[in-house]
């Protein structure tokens, strides 16, 4: 198991508590993109990997695991300029949650 892949099982599971999404599937049913949790997710993959929302949707596409843990497939990963208007939507609460873990 990689770094990032452990980095990937232990925040999941956080983003989800903290975005109240836990039982929720990262692919919207209705087709109104990504659940909340995922996208945490991948903006805190972002951070981690200390890159821009562009190249970390490029490493994505060369990680199918990576993908996979977060609870997306390769062709559901969002837009980068997706990601970024995203985390805005994000709640406070949720960012607090994720920054004291």
């Amino acid at each position: 198991m990689t770094q990032i892949s452990r980095f990937i099982g232990e925040l999941v599971p956080v983003a989800q508590r903290a975005t109240g999404d836990g039982d929720e599937s990262a692919a919207l049913e209705d087709g109104g993109g990504c659940a909340d949790y995922a996208l945490v997710s991948l903006h805190c993959l972002r951070i981690y990997l200390d890159t821009s929302y562009r190249m970390t949707i490029d490493l994505l596409k060369e990680m199918p695991q990576i993908t996979g843990d977060i609870g997306r497939v390769k062709a559901d990963i969002p837009a980068p300029s997706t990601l970024c208007e995203a985390f805005d939507r994000i709640s406070m609460s949720a960012c607090r949650v994720l920054l004291r873990q």
